[in-house]
């Protein structure tokens, strides 16, 4: 992708005209995903200093920026009470083309997707990231499948370019994921993501762009579901209730020992469905699989100094 989410950003702010005002959810409809909403109100707070971010503001009125108030009434809108009237709203914004092509090329490289094993597998890497600000602090931690120990960890501190929006989390975390990985001394058998695989709405999640990428099996365990319905009938077989898009299981949600929801398993790459939630299984101990919970605390770690 050519642009940046700033830039995209940029070209949609510049549409607004002097004493008018859009809302984040029509910004985010112009950059092309009206789920982006909340990562225009996150983005323009932590910068600030973007060009028009005066002009942007919640569905109620109120701007975004508690210091745009005198410039919006500088500039001639209507502001009653501290919120902007209605009759100051622009809606639609013109279209810049940006999260949109980005799912495209989601759809485009689902294609590419391995979902069979690609050989026997003693170890697994989990990698996770922690964020402060604009910094991201990504950790990968090898572990013997059989011992639980760990073999091997690496880390990085990266800047972030991307905000989080449901369903491209692939365009903020691949930096410091794939930066990690590669500074492992010794190469992963398998990789283990904290995001999904395939139950994405484009089948394309972070573990799947992770696995293309690096052409590396890789495994999406997720919190939290983001596409998918999942049945209420376990299977005896798993223990695990199937996850299904379009009615074709595409991953498992599964409640590990001592813990309350289910966590979400799915095919990444060069994995089957099968062998990713038996992988998953035989590293948990509780709670969350081994190789990822290393992970996080090790990027945790990194973020706390």
């Amino acid at each position: 992708m050519d642009a940046t989410f700033a830039e995209a950003l940029a070209r949609s702010l510049s549409g607004i005209p002097r004493g008018r005002v859009a809302t984040c959810s029509t910004i985010a409809r112009a950059l092309g995903d009206v789920r982006a909403a909340r990562a225009v109100a996150t983005w323009l707070r932590e910068h600030p200093e973007t060009r028009e971010a005066h002009r942007v503001v919640r569905a109620d009125g109120r701007p975004v920026l508690d210091s745009s108030v005198a410039l919006l009434k500088k500039e001639g809108a209507s502001i009653a009470v501290g919120r902007v009237e209605s009759s100051s709203f622009v809606d639609p914004l013109p279209d810049v083309a940006f999260l949109g092509k980005l799912r495209e090329e989601q759809r485009k490289n689902a294609f590419q997707v391995v979902e069979e094993d690609a050989g026997s597998t003693q170890s697994v890497t989990g990698v996770d990231i922690a964020y402060r600000g604009d910094e991201a602090y990504a950790a990968a931690a090898t572990l013997d499948v059989e011992t639980l120990r760990t073999v091997a960890v690496a880390s990085v501190r990266t800047k972030v370019g991307f905000p989080y929006i449901p369903g491209y989390l692939a365009f903020r975390e691949m930096p410091g994921i794939e930066t990690a990985v590669r500074r492992l001394a010794v190469p992963p058998e398998a990789v283990m993501i904290d995001g999904h695989g395939r139950l994405h709405p484009a089948l394309f999640g972070v573990a799947c762009h992770a696995g293309v990428r690096l052409n590396v099996p890789t495994i999406g365990v997720a919190k939290h579901p983001l596409a998918g319905r999942v049945d209420t009938t376990q299977e005896k077989e798993t223990g695990a209730h199937p996850v299904r898009i379009d009615g074709k299981t595409r991953g498992y949600a599964w409640i590990p020992p001592n813990r309350e929801h289910p966590i979400y398993i799915s095919v990444g790459h060069r994995v089957s469905l099968g062998t990713a939630l038996a992988l998953v299984k035989r590293t948990t101990r509780v709670g969350y699989p081994e190789p990822l919970r290393i992970a996080d605390r090790l990027a945790e770690e990194m973020k706390g100094e």
